[in-house]
């Protein structure tokens, strides 16, 4: 297949990739205020999870290269592992360092303390990243990839093969987790149950198959009329709204009553897929109508490095802006709205000067292996 060109890649993918990580802030905002027991932040809590990270794995097999998986297994491995697994472990350290420092929300687990650090070590490696939570994604995506290796040498030749393995993956998967109930901490299922995710990567490897398809028939990577775009997005946005809240379940982690990616808690079989493509494609609409401003590029370029910096605010600060809001504010939905979004335009900026650090000094640690200095060496 044709190379994406670097403008394309910039005006479609990346702004794409912007949405997504806003949705990410956004959600994690939104989902204190849920804890809270706010029903705006609940429905809208809601409305993002129903597609939000479904997004991610679109995007991701969209801009996957066909000719990676001509490598070794070896050579592919050694780098998923430092472009995926090396900054996983990066963040990590940093955020077992600041528990010392700060004080933050870690659920039931108490840090600092000895116990609360082997509990936490013990959950990370089996999946569930407590010292940074929002990094979770990294460890999903990593086994996604892994699996496209494995199988997409299977399905490569013809685009039909493609489409029909997205359809098998996504029953297949879902059987399994709605059967299994593998990974669940409401069900007390959480250390010796979950090995990098694999049994949810094989219902997101569906999507992502979707992506490399989309990217194939060249889906939006062309100049393509307003007249059709703006449509578009309306007509998706229109459908997320009257479908998201028609998924009712079942879900595994009913705790929240929604989609949760994380639990393998998918709820409806129809509705959740229907929703959660649709709100993809809204994303892709609203990428391509949306001019390709720097700051909007860069974060979109940064997405992975952003995914571990959300845990600043999932563990330390979403908490209590949150209380703060709504001891002070009515709640409403409107307020709710503008408050949330202020938050989440907040949060991207303070991110901001830290991606440039990052990158600037340390890049081979938070997914560019391939830079050399000015610290350390090109890892491969």
């Amino acid at each position: 297949m044709p190379a994406i060109a670097e403008e394309k890649r910039i005006w479609l993918i990346d702004i794409a990739r912007f949405y997504a990580i806003a949705l990410v802030f956004y959600g994690h905002f939104v989902e204190r205020l849920m804890i809270l027991q706010n029903p705006a932040g609940a429905i809208q809590y809601k409305f993002i999870y129903s597609f939000h990270m479904i997004l991610f794995f679109i995007l991701g097999g969209y801009i996957s290269r066909e000719s990676d998986l001509e490598f070794g297994f070896g050579k592919y491995l050694k780098h998923r592992f430092f472009s995926r697994l090396l900054p996983f472990l990066f963040f990590t350290v940093i955020f077992m360092i600041l528990p010392f420092i700060f004080s933050g929300d870690f659920g039931q687990l108490q840090l600092p303390s000895i116990r609360g650090y082997i509990i936490g070590t013990l959950l990370t490696v089996f999946g569930l990243p407590v010292f940074c939570i929002p990094s979770w994604f990294i460890l999903m995506f990593f086994t996604v990839e892994l699996v496209h290796y494995g199988a997409f040498r299977f399905l490569k030749s013809s685009n039909i093969k493609i489409l029909i393995a997205v359809v098998v993956f996504y029953v297949a998967g879902y059987w399994i987790n709605l059967q299994f109930d593998i990974f669940n901490p409401a069900k007390q299922r959480m250390i010796g149950w979950n090995y990098l995710f694999i049994h949810e990567a094989i219902t997101m490897y569906a999507f992502y198959l979707l992506g490399v398809y989309l990217r194939r028939r060249q889906f939006l990577m062309n100049k393509v009329s307003l007249k059709i775009t703006i449509p578009g997005a309306i007509i998706a946005f229109l459908i997320v709204f009257f479908t998201f809240n028609l998924n009712n379940g079942p879900f595994n982690f009913n705790y929240f009553n929604s989609v949760v990616i994380l639990f393998s808690s998918h709820g409806s079989f129809i509705w959740f897929p229907i929703t959660a493509i649709v709100g993809s494609l809204l994303i892709f609409f609203l990428a391509k109508i949306t001019p390709s401003q720097k700051t909007i590029v860069l974060i979109g370029q940064n997405t992975l490095l952003l995914m571990c910096l959300n845990g600043l605010f999932y563990h330390y600060i979403n908490f209590r802006v949150a209380k703060l809001v709504l001891d002070n504010l009515s709640g409403s939905f409107p307020t709710i709205l503008v408050i949330s979004l202020l938050m989440t335009v907040v949060s991207l900026a303070v991110c901001i000067p830290l991606i440039y650090l990052f990158n600037k000094y340390v890049p081979q640690l938070v997914g560019k292996p391939k830079t050399n200095g000015p610290w350390l060496k090109n890892l491969i």
